[in-house]
């Protein structure tokens, strides 16, 4: 039987008045840039990040973003306007990949890191941030490194026994630091050349052709095995 509305009378419309005004949300500009935060995932689309983290009241979060931008504005000496912006975004990524592995103390935000830590569970993608820059030929690449948990020794008597064991997560497992390392990048490959304009040292060669976008298609169809595969298909 399907339940009657109520009559919506004067007393029913103030009492749902006053229940309204008890359900306001935070009040405070701490509470409200906290809330902020809330949608934040992978940071590729975050606008005034360090802001919004300074005015939630997080001071770690805010050093570390701070400390993040440091660093990728000295690797590859960042000045014009354009990349910038493209360096700020790139800081956003690295803060929030380390923010859902736990670095900053938080419980870790990505689905992945709450499955089993077992000897081939390695969650490469959510800890793990590359930036390149094909012209200065150097890169600077930023992870989360796991605890080593499961030894052979560790493993074998899991096996031998057959009894359940609590096995800790890999969100549980992870470090709570983010490393970084800066490499440099060897001679440039056929493509690599074609794509940014390159010599074979790498440097920029302002004589160079355009990039055919044709070919580079072409050939990313011939070696990454869609040609097969469509040939197989049809």
């Amino acid at each position: 039987m399907l339940r009657k509305s109520p009559t919506r009378t004067e007393a029913f419309l103030a009492a749902n008045r006053r229940n309204a005004l008890k359900c306001t949300g935070p009040r405070t500009p701490q509470g409200k840039a906290r809330v902020s935060l809330n949608a934040l995932k992978h940071g590729q689309y975050a606008h005034r990040l360090p802001e919004k983290l300074e005015a939630a009241g997080y001071r770690s979060s805010v050093a570390l973003y701070a400390q993040i931008r440091s660093e990728i504005i000295a690797t590859f000496k960042v000045e014009d306007p354009v990349e910038m912006k493209r360096m700020e975004r790139a800081t956003a990524l690295v803060w929030c990949m380390a923010w859902r592995a736990g670095v900053l103390g938080s419980k870790p935000q990505s689905s992945l890191f709450r499955v089993a830590s077992t000897p081939l569970s390695l969650p490469q993608s959510p800890t793990r941030f590359r930036i390149i820059n094909h012209w200065q030929r150097i890169g600077l690449v930023y992870w989360v490194q796991r605890r080593r948990y499961w030894t052979m020794k560790r493993f074998w008597k899991d096996l031998a026994s057959g009894a359940e064991i609590p096995i800790p997560s890999v969100g549980e497992v992870m470090e709570a630091k983010l490393r970084k390392r800066v490499f440099r990048l060897g001679r440039p490959g056929f493509i690599e050349r074609m794509r940014y304009r390159l010599d074979r040292e790498g440097n920029f060669d302002p004589g160079a052709p355009p990039p055919d976008f044709a070919l580079l298609h072409l050939h990313e169809k011939l070696f990454s095995g869609r040609w097969w595969g469509e040939n197989d298909k049809s």
